[in-house]
């Protein structure tokens, strides 16, 4: 959880690979735009759009541009990307939340299920045999993790998430409520205008730092696996159909779809 009496700007440049300008003492507890920033709060220039809020700002530090030092009221945090630091330093300021390390008296484990140390499992989960949980492993509330799933550490499972058999997610992964990885891809072979379940054997295999979205679905492969590579990022309610492989660092907004054995390439 996010430290209560914040972080000081020194640890923040240090973090984001910043020049700090200013008191490193100083603490900083939340981010803000520069308009509804306070003294407690961190915010950040990036465009020229905001340029004109800067000289007004109350924020106690804001991320920017060597070149706009020179307009800053306050504190600064100095790089070449604003953006990107500003991301780094929010998560830096506002750490993983995560539930307490252990297992909710609710939740149901089963004896060949492996748990390496400091995971957290919420109310009413259910961890079924032969899966693996690697160190801090959170998986919140209602979730449902099939046999012989594999989760990599520091991964996150939000509520109500489902993960079904054979399923391997790596290291760093979050993945949102309602989210379903690893159901059936659709495949049917049609006999004289009836159609015949054709089951699907293969696997959902999901690279690190990974995020999947609220409701999306990612199929599992008919014969081999539906790969998501590292450092993809699905929005909500986003559809991957089986055999689909989508490559490292590619980004997809919400209701986005891909149809079976597609590739999508790297970024």
């Amino acid at each position: 959880m996010a430290d209560p009496k914040g972080v000081s700007l020194s640890e923040l440049a240090r973090v984001i690979g910043a020049r700090l300008a200013g008191d490193g003492s100083k603490r900083i507890l939340r981010v803000a735009s520069l308009q509804d920033a306070c003294a407690d709060a961190l915010s950040f220039l990036a465009t020229d759009r905001q340029r004109r809020h800067l000289a007004h700002t109350h924020a106690g530090a804001v991320i920017l541009r060597p070149q706009d030092l020179v307009a800053a009221p306050v504190a600064a945090l100095v790089c070449d990307d604003p953006h990107v630091a500003f991301a780094r330093a929010a998560q830096h300021l506002t750490g993983a939340s995560r539930s307490t390390v252990g297992i909710h008296p609710t939740a149901w484990v089963h004896p060949e299920a492996l748990l390496e140390g400091q995971v957290s499992i919420g109310p009413h989960a259910s961890i079924a045999a032969g899966a693996y949980l690697a160190r801090r492993v959170s998986v919140a509330a209602g979730c449902v993790i099939g046999e012989a799933v594999e989760i990599g550490e520091d991964s996150r499972l939000m509520a109500n998430a489902t993960i079904y058999p054979n399923t391997i997610i790596g290291r760093r992964v979050i993945v949102h409520s309602g989210a379903v990885l690893g159901s059936d891809g659709f495949g049917y072979a049609n006999d004289a205008g009836r159609w015949i379940k054709v089951p699907q054997l293969g696997r959902v295999i999901i690279g690190d730092d990974v995020e999947i979205g609220a409701n999306t679905a990612v199929d599992r492969g008919a014969l081999g696996d539906t790969v998501i590579e590292e450092g993809v990022k699905l929005d909500n309610l986003v559809q991957i159909a089986h055999n689909a492989r989508v490559g490292a660092h590619t980004a997809m907004a919400g209701c986005s779809a891909i149809s079976g054995s597609t590739r999508v390439g790297k970024n």
